[in-house]
Protein backbone atom coordinates (compact mmCIF):
# COMPACT_ATOMS: atom_id res chain seq x y z
CA UNK A 1 0.00 0.00 0.00
CA UNK A 2 1.44 3.64 -0.81
CA UNK A 3 1.99 5.19 2.73
CA UNK A 4 4.01 8.39 1.39
CA UNK A 5 3.63 10.94 -1.94
CA UNK A 6 6.60 12.84 -2.62
CA UNK A 7 6.44 15.59 -5.02
CA UNK A 8 9.19 17.97 -7.29
CA UNK A 9 8.52 21.58 -6.83
CA UNK A 10 9.32 24.04 -9.31
CA UNK A 11 5.98 23.35 -12.08
CA UNK A 12 4.93 20.31 -9.68
CA UNK A 13 3.46 21.55 -6.77
CA UNK A 14 4.12 25.43 -7.86
CA UNK A 15 4.43 27.30 -10.90
CA UNK A 16 7.20 29.34 -11.10
CA UNK A 17 7.97 29.73 -14.86
CA UNK A 18 7.06 33.47 -14.70
CA UNK A 19 9.34 34.75 -12.53
CA UNK A 20 12.21 32.28 -13.24
CA UNK A 21 11.98 33.62 -16.89
CA UNK A 22 12.53 37.32 -15.64
CA UNK A 23 15.14 36.68 -12.83
CA UNK A 24 16.85 34.70 -15.67
CA UNK A 25 17.01 37.87 -18.08
CA UNK A 26 17.45 40.18 -15.10
CA UNK A 27 20.68 38.42 -14.47
CA UNK A 28 22.02 37.85 -18.16
CA UNK A 29 20.95 41.95 -18.74
CA UNK A 30 23.90 42.28 -16.71
CA UNK A 31 26.23 40.92 -19.56
CA UNK A 32 23.69 42.64 -22.22
CA UNK A 33 22.45 39.39 -23.34
CA UNK A 34 19.34 39.41 -25.66
CA UNK A 35 16.35 38.29 -23.23
CA UNK A 36 15.30 34.59 -23.55
CA UNK A 37 11.03 34.14 -23.54
CA UNK A 38 9.80 31.74 -21.89
CA UNK A 39 8.66 29.55 -24.71
CA UNK A 40 12.77 29.06 -24.85
CA UNK A 41 13.27 28.40 -21.07
CA UNK A 42 10.63 26.04 -20.85
CA UNK A 43 11.68 22.98 -22.56
CA UNK A 44 15.26 23.66 -20.34
CA UNK A 45 13.39 23.51 -17.06
CA UNK A 46 11.46 19.90 -18.77
CA UNK A 47 15.09 18.70 -19.12
CA UNK A 48 15.33 19.02 -15.21
CA UNK A 49 18.66 21.60 -16.19
CA UNK A 50 20.31 23.30 -13.35
CA UNK A 51 20.46 27.21 -13.39
CA UNK A 52 23.98 26.92 -14.79
CA UNK A 53 23.23 24.19 -16.99
CA UNK A 54 21.10 26.44 -19.13
CA UNK A 55 23.09 29.14 -19.08
CA UNK A 56 25.76 27.07 -20.56
CA UNK A 57 23.49 25.41 -23.08
CA UNK A 58 22.10 29.02 -24.37
CA UNK A 59 25.41 31.40 -24.10
CA UNK A 60 28.10 28.53 -24.45
CA UNK A 61 30.32 30.94 -25.26
CA UNK A 62 29.98 33.88 -23.08
CA UNK A 63 29.58 31.58 -20.06
CA UNK A 64 33.04 29.77 -20.27
CA UNK A 65 34.08 32.23 -17.48
CA UNK A 66 33.35 31.07 -13.96
CA UNK A 67 33.49 34.18 -12.56
CA UNK A 68 30.67 35.11 -15.28
CA UNK A 69 28.73 32.18 -14.50
CA UNK A 70 28.67 33.07 -11.32
CA UNK A 71 27.67 36.76 -11.18
CA UNK A 72 24.61 35.62 -13.71
CA UNK A 73 23.80 33.04 -10.93
CA UNK A 74 23.73 35.18 -8.37
CA UNK A 75 21.96 38.02 -9.51
CA UNK A 76 19.02 35.41 -10.79
CA UNK A 77 19.34 33.96 -7.63
CA UNK A 78 18.39 37.76 -5.67
CA UNK A 79 16.07 38.30 -8.22
CA UNK A 80 13.98 35.16 -8.02
CA UNK A 81 13.39 36.01 -4.42
CA UNK A 82 12.23 39.41 -4.88
CA UNK A 83 9.92 38.32 -7.68
CA UNK A 84 8.60 35.47 -5.59
CA UNK A 85 5.41 36.46 -3.28
CA UNK A 86 3.88 37.97 -6.28
CA UNK A 87 4.74 35.57 -9.28
CA UNK A 88 4.96 32.17 -7.92
CA UNK A 89 2.04 30.52 -7.33
CA UNK A 90 0.36 27.25 -6.30
CA UNK A 91 -0.54 24.66 -9.52
CA UNK A 92 -3.96 23.98 -9.61
CA UNK A 93 -5.39 21.47 -7.02
CA UNK A 94 -2.00 21.15 -5.20
CA UNK A 95 -3.20 22.17 -2.22
CA UNK A 96 -6.73 20.76 -2.04
CA UNK A 97 -4.46 17.13 -2.85
CA UNK A 98 -1.81 17.12 -0.70
CA UNK A 99 -4.73 18.03 2.00
CA UNK A 100 -6.11 14.93 0.74
CA UNK A 101 -3.12 12.88 0.99
CA UNK A 102 -2.56 13.67 4.93
CA UNK A 103 -6.01 12.81 6.04
CA UNK A 104 -5.68 9.77 4.37
CA UNK A 105 -2.35 9.08 6.41
CA UNK A 106 0.20 9.22 3.62
CA UNK A 107 3.03 10.71 4.40
CA UNK A 108 4.16 13.79 2.08
CA UNK A 109 7.88 14.76 1.18
CA UNK A 110 9.38 17.10 -1.40
CA UNK A 111 12.51 16.58 -3.73
CA UNK A 112 13.82 19.83 -5.44
CA UNK A 113 16.92 20.63 -7.58
CA UNK A 114 17.14 24.01 -5.60
CA UNK A 115 19.75 24.42 -3.33
CA UNK A 116 18.36 25.97 -0.86
CA UNK A 117 19.81 25.46 3.01
CA UNK A 118 18.22 25.02 6.38
CA UNK A 119 15.06 26.94 7.22
CA UNK A 120 15.04 29.02 3.61
CA UNK A 121 14.05 25.78 1.38
CA UNK A 122 10.81 26.30 3.96
CA UNK A 123 10.16 30.14 3.70
CA UNK A 124 7.98 29.56 0.16
CA UNK A 125 5.72 26.55 1.43
CA UNK A 126 5.11 28.81 4.49
CA UNK A 127 3.91 31.61 2.63
CA UNK A 128 1.45 29.43 0.11
CA UNK A 129 0.29 27.81 3.45
CA UNK A 130 1.40 24.19 2.66
CA UNK A 131 4.73 23.50 4.71
CA UNK A 132 2.12 22.22 7.55
CA UNK A 133 1.66 19.13 5.12
CA UNK A 134 5.10 18.48 4.23
CA UNK A 135 6.91 16.04 6.52
CA UNK A 136 10.34 16.18 4.72
CA UNK A 137 11.92 18.53 2.19
CA UNK A 138 15.28 17.80 0.46
CA UNK A 139 17.29 19.98 -2.10
CA UNK A 140 20.44 19.41 -4.03
CA UNK A 141 22.66 21.52 -1.02
CA UNK A 142 22.01 18.13 0.93
CA UNK A 143 22.17 15.45 -1.86
CA UNK A 144 23.27 15.49 -5.27
CA UNK A 145 20.37 16.75 -7.83
CA UNK A 146 18.53 14.50 -10.22
CA UNK A 147 18.29 11.82 -12.08
CA UNK A 148 20.88 10.76 -9.06
CA UNK A 149 18.33 9.13 -6.51
CA UNK A 150 20.07 10.53 -3.40
CA UNK A 151 17.92 12.71 -2.84
CA UNK A 152 14.67 10.80 -3.26
CA UNK A 153 16.88 7.73 -0.57
CA UNK A 154 17.03 10.17 2.09
CA UNK A 155 13.63 11.86 1.51
CA UNK A 156 11.99 8.18 2.16
CA UNK A 157 14.62 7.43 5.02
CA UNK A 158 13.21 10.94 6.87
CA UNK A 159 9.72 9.72 6.17
CA UNK A 160 10.74 6.32 7.68
CA UNK A 161 9.44 4.35 4.44
CA UNK A 162 10.83 2.03 2.20
CA UNK A 163 10.95 1.96 -2.16
CA UNK A 164 8.19 -0.08 -2.74
CA UNK A 165 5.30 1.75 0.00
CA UNK A 166 6.04 5.82 -2.18
CA UNK A 167 5.59 7.26 -5.44
CA UNK A 168 7.17 9.89 -6.33
CA UNK A 169 5.41 12.58 -8.71
CA UNK A 170 7.75 14.54 -10.79
CA UNK A 171 7.46 16.69 -14.08
CA UNK A 172 10.73 16.07 -15.96
CA UNK A 173 12.39 13.62 -17.45
CA UNK A 174 15.06 13.43 -15.38
CA UNK A 175 12.92 13.24 -12.13
CA UNK A 176 11.23 10.16 -13.58
CA UNK A 177 14.94 8.71 -13.76
CA UNK A 178 15.33 9.36 -10.69
CA UNK A 179 11.99 7.46 -9.24
CA UNK A 180 12.98 4.61 -11.60
CA UNK A 181 16.63 4.96 -9.83
CA UNK A 182 15.35 4.84 -6.37
CA UNK A 183 12.76 1.97 -6.72
CA UNK A 184 9.53 4.13 -6.45
CA UNK A 185 6.68 4.37 -8.48
CA UNK A 186 7.05 7.39 -10.94
CA UNK A 187 3.74 10.09 -11.64
CA UNK A 188 4.56 12.36 -14.62
CA UNK A 189 2.83 15.82 -14.56
CA UNK A 190 2.68 17.19 -18.22
CA UNK A 191 3.07 20.76 -16.86
CA UNK A 192 3.54 22.75 -19.54
CA UNK A 193 7.31 22.45 -19.57
CA UNK A 194 7.38 19.00 -20.62
CA UNK A 195 4.68 17.03 -22.74
CA UNK A 196 3.02 13.59 -22.49
CA UNK A 197 5.20 12.63 -25.15
CA UNK A 198 8.60 13.16 -23.83
CA UNK A 199 7.82 12.42 -20.19
CA UNK A 200 5.91 8.47 -21.57
CA UNK A 201 9.87 7.98 -23.51
CA UNK A 202 10.77 7.14 -19.85
CA UNK A 203 8.50 4.94 -18.75
CA UNK A 204 6.39 6.40 -15.51
CA UNK A 205 3.97 4.37 -14.09
CA UNK A 206 1.09 6.60 -15.21
CA UNK A 207 1.10 10.56 -16.57
CA UNK A 208 -1.21 12.92 -15.54
CA UNK A 209 -2.60 16.12 -16.93
CA UNK A 210 -3.11 17.59 -13.59
CA UNK A 211 -2.48 16.65 -9.63
CA UNK A 212 -6.31 16.29 -9.42
CA UNK A 213 -5.79 12.74 -11.07
CA UNK A 214 -3.32 11.80 -8.57
CA UNK A 215 -5.91 11.04 -5.89
CA UNK A 216 -8.01 8.57 -8.43
CA UNK A 217 -4.91 6.85 -9.39
CA UNK A 218 -4.02 6.24 -5.62
CA UNK A 219 -7.52 4.70 -5.14
CA UNK A 220 -6.68 2.41 -7.93
CA UNK A 221 -3.52 1.61 -7.13
CA UNK A 222 -5.07 0.41 -3.54
CA UNK A 223 -8.02 -1.11 -5.00
CA UNK A 224 -5.77 -3.55 -7.10
CA UNK A 225 -3.58 -4.44 -3.90
CA UNK A 226 -6.89 -5.11 -2.05
CA UNK A 227 -8.31 -7.70 -4.49
CA UNK A 228 -4.36 -9.24 -4.81
CA UNK A 229 -4.74 -9.61 -0.80
CA UNK A 230 -8.04 -11.17 -0.98
CA UNK A 231 -7.20 -13.38 -4.00
CA UNK A 232 -3.93 -14.87 -1.64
Amino acid sequence: MVKGVIFDLDQTLIDSLEAVTEAFNAGTALLRLKPVPKEVLAPCLGKGLSMSDMLLELYPSVFKEEQKLQTCQSEIRNVYLQLEPEKVFLKPGAKRTIKHLKQRGIKIGVVTGRRSKKESKWLELRRLSIHQYIDSMVTAAEAPGKPVPDGLIKCMGELGLYPEECIFVGDSQLDIIAGEKAGVKTVALCSGVSNKDTLAEQGPDFVSDDLNSLISYLSKLESTEEYKHANI
